[in-house]
């Protein structure tokens, strides 16, 4: 039956496709275990799904860092903190602190890790207001 095979070898793409999409539904941010792993999308950011993981995984957020308890540290540890520190100004990319040290353009204390679309990503997350999503 030369038709039978024909029509098993058009549901291989089909089944590819479902496989996929059943893999990549499953993950989940709490499946990441590594700051290399998060990655922000072009539009749409989401503080719990991008910026809270990346925050706690790149160790923003670790003990002597941006914990709530380092004198002097802005308080990274939650979307409330960020929000009511002096650390970004919603929807001005410009003069947000937050933006400014992740790109670069203000000295920190230790070393910034991100990767472009990181930088990207939280600059595209305070450009949308920093929305608590």
């Amino acid at each position: 039956m030369p038709g039978l095979h024909l029509i098993q070898m058009k549901r291989i793409p089909l089944l590819l496709a479902t496989a996929a999409i059943v893999i990549y539904a499953g993950c989940s941010s709490g499946d990441l275990t590594s700051w290399t792993q998060v990655v922000f999308p072009a539009d749409s950011v989401s503080y719990a799904r991008q910026v809270a993981p990346y925050l706690s995984l790149a160790s923003c957020t670790a003990s002597g860092c941006h914990d709530g308890y380092t004198s002097g540290a802005p308080d990274l540890t939650s979307w409330i903190a960020v929000r009511s520190i002096d650390v970004l100004n919603p929807y001005d990319t410009n003069d947000s602190q937050l933006v400014r040290v992740m790109k670069g353009l203000t000295q920190h204390s230790g070393p910034i890790l991100a990767n472009e679309n990181q930088r990207e990503g939280i600059t595209r997350w305070v450009w949308e207001g920093a929305q608590n999503n």
